[in-house]
């Protein structure tokens, strides 16, 4: 029984180490931030913020109008940490609302 619960781990653990060495895994997680926005950030700001890309680590979010541009900086370190816990750490390093 212990054989089988090993074999996936293993297999887990040998994908996740090829998609690093392609260089792929930070891509598969920069996708996953950017699906991830409306859970992290919640239904309100969800509704008025449009997740558009990331390069370099810096998030580019469309937001509805300058109010909330505002609010939304004040509360930028409150969701580059909810970020972090959802895709993991240094995959978004920045937030820049556009």
């Amino acid at each position: 029984m212990s054989a089988s619960t090993n074999g996936p781990q293993s297999l887990a653990h040998s994908l996740s180490s090829l998609l690093k060495g392609m260089g792929v895994d930070n891509k598969m997680k920069e996708f996953e931030a950017l699906a991830s926005w409306s859970s992290v950030v919640g239904e309100t700001v969800g509704q008025v913020t449009k997740p558009e890309k990331v390069l370099n680590g810096v998030l580019f979010v469309k937001v509805k109008n300058s109010v909330w541009r505002n609010e939304l900086i004040y509360m930028k370190a409150e969701i580059l940490s909810n970020i972090s816990k959802a895709v993991g750490d240094n995959v978004i390093n920045d937030i820049k609302y556009i």
